[in-house]
C-alpha cells in the first residue's frame, strides 16, 4: 500500500482530527485529502511491457471533474466500470458543489466517494476524511449532546467506517467493536419501527457475517463458530434467507468446520429446490471441503454451463485440475473462460492470480516472463482502477 500513498504528507494514520477549530461544512473543501493519481497497473506495464504494445489507458484529472455537478447515473456507471479514480474526482466535485444545507444528498455522495478511495486500497486517506467529516461543524450540536455525529450518516457509509480499521491497520478488533456498535443500532431500529424490521434483520445478518470475518481473522474460531450458531437460528423459528444461511455455511468451511456447514447446506435445500444454482454451488463447495476433486469439478462444471455468469464456478473448475494433476487443463480452462468473459473475467484478480500461479508450474526463465507479460497485455484491455498486481505474481 505504501506505494499507492507515495506523495502524501507524513501524518499518523487513523488519527483524530486535529484541527477542527475552524468551521467546516459538510462540503468543504478542507475535509479532502489530494489523491493520488498513478496506478498500479499501469506502471507494471510500463516496467514489463513494450511501448507499443501496451493497451491504452486512461489517467482522469482533477480538471475533468472539477466545479461540476455529476449525476448519480454517470456515478453508478463509474461503479460499474471499476474506474474509482474518476468516481472519487467526481464525488468530490459534486459534494463541493452542493449546497451544504442538503446533508442527506451530500452524505449520500460521501458514500461514493470513501468507497473509491477503499477501492483504491487508500484506506488511510479515506479514515482521514471520515474522521473530518465526523468533526464537522454541521454535527457540533450532535456531539454537544453526547450523541456520535455518525447517528445521522447513512448505513452504508457507517459500514464503510467501520471496516477501515481492519482494512488499513489489520485492526480487527476495532472494526468488531464499530460493527457491533452498528449491529446494537438496528436491533433498536428492529423495536421502534416494527415496519423497517425485515429491513433491519437483514442488514443485522451482514454485520454480524462481517464480525464473523474479523473473527476469523484473528483466528478466533471458537467465538465465530458460536455466533454463526445463533445467527443461523432466527428467534422466531422461521427459516432464514438460504442467501444468508449459505453464506454462513460457507464462513463454516473457511473455519474447518465442515459437519457444522453440512448441517447448514441441508437447511439450505429444504428452503430451495436441488436444482437451484445455490444448492448445487453448496453441494461443489462441500465436496471441495471433502477433498472429492473430481465430484467438485463436474458440479462446478454443470453450473458454469447452465449459468454462464457463474465465473466463480468456472474458476473453481480449473482449480480442481490442478488438484487432479494437471495444470495445463486449468490454464486452458482459466484462459477459455477470460477469452469468453475479458471484462468480468479477465479482469477478474483472483483468476488471473490463479492463471499465473498455473504459468509457474509450467514454465520458467523467458517464457515464463512472456507468458504473463503477454497476459498482463490483455489484462490492461479490460481492468479498471485499483488491480492488484501482485496477482501476476512477479517478483
Amino acid at each position: 500500500m505504501s506505494s499507492l500513498l507515495s506523495g502524501i504528507r507524513s501524518q499518523s494514520p487513523l488519527s483524530v482530527a486535529s484541527d477542527n477549530s475552524t468551521r467546516r461544512t459538510l462540503n468543504d473543501a478542507r475535509l479532502f485529502e489530494t489523491m493520488p493519481l498513478d496506478d498500479a497497473l499501469d506502471d507494471a506495464l510500463q516496467e514489463n511491457v513494450s511501448p507499443e504494445a501496451r493497451p491504452r489507458r486512461a489517467t482522469p484529472s482533477p480538471d475533468d471533474f472539477a466545479r461540476r455537478v455529476h449525476s448519480y447515473e454517470i456515478l453508478n456507471q463509474f461503479v460499474v466500470g471499476a474506474q474509482w479514480r474518476s468516481l472519487a474526482l467526481a464525488a468530490e466535485a459534486t459534494i463541493r458543489e452542493t449546497p451544504p444545507r442538503d446533508e442527506r444528498t451530500i452524505l449520500k455522495l460521501w458514500i461514493y466517494r470513501i468507497l473509491a478511495l477503499t477501492s483504491l486500497r487508500h484506506y488511510t486517506l479515506a479514515d482521514r476524511e471520515l474522521n473530518r467529516l465526523e468533526h464537522a461543524t454541521h454535527f457540533a450540536k450532535l456531539a454537544a449532546s453526547g450523541r456520535a455525529p455518525t447517528v445521522v450518516w447513512p448505513f452504508e457509509l457507517r459500514v464503510l467506517r467501520a471496516r477501515i480499521p481492519a482494512l488499513a491497520l489489520d485492526d480487527h478488533r476495532k472494526s468488531i467493536d464499530r460493527l457491533s456498535a452498528l449491529a446494537r443500532a438496528c436491533q433498536r431500529q428492529m423495536l421502534r419501527k416494527p415496519d423497517s424490521a425485515e429491513l433491519n434483520a437483514q442488514r443485522l445478518f451482514r454485520l454480524n457475517l462481517l464480525i464473523v470475518g474479523c473473527l476469523v481473522k484473528l483466528r478466533d474460531a471458537a467465538l465465530a463458530t458460536d455466533m454463526l450458531r445463533r445467527l443461523c437460528e432466527p428467534p422466531d423459528g422461521a427459516d432464514p434467507d438460504p442467501q444468508l444461511l449459505s453464506a454462513a455455511a460457507r464462513l463454516y468451511l473457511q473455519l474447518g468446520a465442515v459437519t457444522e456447514a453440512e448441517a447448514l447446506f441441508v437447511r439450505v435445500e429444504r428452503i430451495v429446490s436441488k436444482d437451484d444454482v445455490l444448492a448445487q454451488m453448496n453441494r461443489a463447495l462441500y465436496a471441495v471441503a471433502t477433498e472429492k476433486w473430481e465430484v467438485a469439478r463436474d458440479a462446478f462444471t454443470a453450473i458454469h454451463r447452465d449459468h454462464s455468469e457463474r465465473i466463480a464456478a468456472a474458476n473453481n473448475a480449473a482449480i480442481c485440475e490442478l488438484y487432479l494433476g494437471s495444470p495445463q487443463a486449468m490454464l486452458n480452462s482459466l484462459q477459455q473462460l477470460m477469452v469468453e468473459s475479458p471484462a468480468a473475467a479477465g479482469a477478474a484478480e483472483v483468476l488471473v492470480f490463479n492463471y499465473c500461479s498455473g504459468l509457474d508450474l509450467h514454465y520458467d526463465g523467458a517464457k515464463l516472463r512472456e507468458a504473463k507479460a503477454k497476459k498482463m497485455i490483455e489484462v490492461g484491455m479490460w481492468a479498471g482502477d485499483g488491480f492488484d498486481t501482485n496477482s501476476f505474481k512477479i517478483h
